[in-house]
């Protein structure tokens, strides 16, 4: 009897394990499936700008009729917890002049743009005011964001993975991709 007994204790207890881990694990992947509340997750504050090196720089492909190169530098790109990949963009004439560099982010699941600070040869950095979300698509002052985020900071509607990915992307767009 004792024997048989505790069997069936021991059966009823992982019974109870089982399906006590079963709901853990259902309730785990419903929560994994709700979309993000609207107008999306809070964005993360930025880090300060980082130091940059035009001699490390990618350069990303523009049309033709540009007088500017633009150019990431590959050791200024990160990816946030909230999804916005950062980097610091690098403007150049093509007759090797003025250099200009914009510390921006790219939100890939809104198609956006942000511009937190600009870095002039004269004085260094100079953060924007108050810095706002701008559409890729837009022809505005960040028109070149447009070509980075296609040449390899997004997939689709997603970051383009690690920043290390997106570095690599970059150095050899395969195609563009859409944010």
């Amino acid at each position: 009897m004792r024997l048989a007994d505790n069997r069936h204790r021991l059966l009823r207890r992982a019974a109870c394990t089982a399906a006590g881990l079963l709901l853990a694990g259902s309730a785990l992947a419903a929560n994994m499936l709700v979309p993000p509340p609207e107008g999306g997750y809070p964005e993360d504050a930025a880090p300060p700008p980082p130091a940059f090196d035009i001699g490390r720089a990618i350069v990303v492909g523009l049309p033709n009729a540009t007088s500017v190169v633009i150019a990431v530098d590959p050791d200024t790109i990160t990816l946030g917890r909230d999804g916005v990949v950062r980097y610091v963009a690098i403007a150049r004439s093509v007759t090797g002049g003025a250099v200009t560099a914009m510390y921006e982010g790219v939100r890939c699941a809104t198609a956006e743009v942000k511009v937190y600070a600009r870095h002039f040869a004269d004085g260094g950095w100079k953060p924007i005011g108050e810095p706002t979300w701008q559409s890729l698509h837009d022809a505005g002052p960040s028109r070149y964001s447009l070509p980075i985020a296609k040449a390899g900071v997004c997939r689709e509607s997603a970051p383009n993975g690690s920043p290390r990915q997106i570095a690599a992307d970059l150095r050899n767009p395969l195609t563009l991709r859409s944010p």
